[in-house]
């Protein structure tokens, strides 16, 4: 590819802004909005990515196998965008759009030239009935919700294959007892300490493959800053 090509390619996004995400995985450069963004994506996109990509290889049998993925509380959609790059031949992203991040999501798929890819603009509650598929990722919604125990419910039903989930996690206490709704300082969501959410989840999906931890250097507030992972097998 050309240094034109290589600058066309690179500022396909310019126009839209400071995003959510930065899509240097694609290839392409684009500003990120200030503030927490970038930290936290440098602390949640490896693992989330690698997780999705294990996913996908463990569903396949054979490479004419198709592999579907679902994002709950996809916002712009970045990991409904990386499962379609590593192969998924359909990949879903669901958003209420709260945060009026979920505008841009279908434009940016259509210009990282992303196929099969579809965006639905709805509510996620306890009683939602979506599509199941191979690979649902619930990350990053957890903590936002009301009843997380019933939304982890949610999306481990839909899961054919694999689950992968994150979740912001209290570092000011580690107690297994510890849940507070609304989160502290918030009118609204929920706050589990890393050893709670640890138990919550293990309740509801016991066949859990790898999990991780590490902390979200842009927020401040210990009761913001952890950050839990798993990925689970059906």
């Amino acid at each position: 590819m050309s240094n034109s090509s290589n600058k066309i390619k690179n500022n396909i996004l310019s126009d839209l802004g400071p995003l959510y995400h930065t899509y240097s995985f694609f290839g392409v450069n684009n500003d990120q909005l200030p503030g927490i963004y970038e930290l936290n994506q440098k602390a949640k996109a490896p693992i989330i990515t690698a997780y999705i990509a294990y996913a996908i290889a463990k569903s396949e049998k054979n490479t004419a196998d198709g592999v579907s993925f679902t994002e709950l509380f996809c916002a712009d959609g970045f990991y409904a965008m990386v499962a379609s790059r590593l192969g998924c031949n359909r990949s879903i992203g669901i958003d209420s759009d709260r945060d009026k991040h979920f505008d841009n999501a279908t434009l940016i798929a259509e210009r990282l030239n992303l196929n099969g890819i579809e965006f639905k603009k709805e509510e996620i509650t306890p009683s939602s009935k979506f599509f199941s598929t191979d690979i649902v990722a619930n990350v990053g919604g957890l903590y936002h919700v009301d009843a997380p125990d019933k939304i982890l419910e949610l999306s481990y039903r839909m899961a054919n294959k694999y689950l992968i989930v994150q979740s912001v996690v209290s570092l000011i206490t580690n107690s297994k007892y510890y849940y507070e709704s609304p989160a502290p300082g918030w009118t609204w969501g929920n706050r589990y300490s890393r050893a709670s959410f640890d138990k919550m989840i293990r309740n509801i999906c016991p066949k859990i493959v790898d999990q991780h931890f590490n902390e979200l250097e842009g927020n401040n507030r210990l009761d913001d800053r952890g950050s839990v992972y798993y990925l689970i097998e059906k």
